[in-house]
């Protein structure tokens, strides 16, 4: 999985902004988020898990596949995803 696809089940149902305000950060963080420019922290990747309902390893590891700079170690964090 990857980040972008965490960030689009968050707004499936919520606007951006919306998002945002619910994980208490400006709507300017969020869209970074979205943009591939930063990566939420620990406490925001929980509360983007229950927002989605997404197994909260998979949240995780598509964000920090997000965060590193080797290709084929992201892949390999994305192929952990859980069943």
């Amino acid at each position: 999985m990857h980040f972008s696809e965490v960030i689009n089940a968050a707004t499936a149902h919520l606007s951006g902004y919306a998002v945002a305000k619910k994980l208490g950060i400006s709507p300017q963080a969020f869209y970074q988020f979205r943009n591939g420019k930063k990566i939420p922290s620990d406490r925001l990747l929980d509360e983007l898990a229950i927002i989605t309902g997404l197994n909260p390893i998979d949240v995780y590891l598509a964000a920090y596949a997000e965060k590193l700079g080797n290709p084929e170690i992201a892949e390999q964090f994305r192929s952990l995803k859980t069943h």
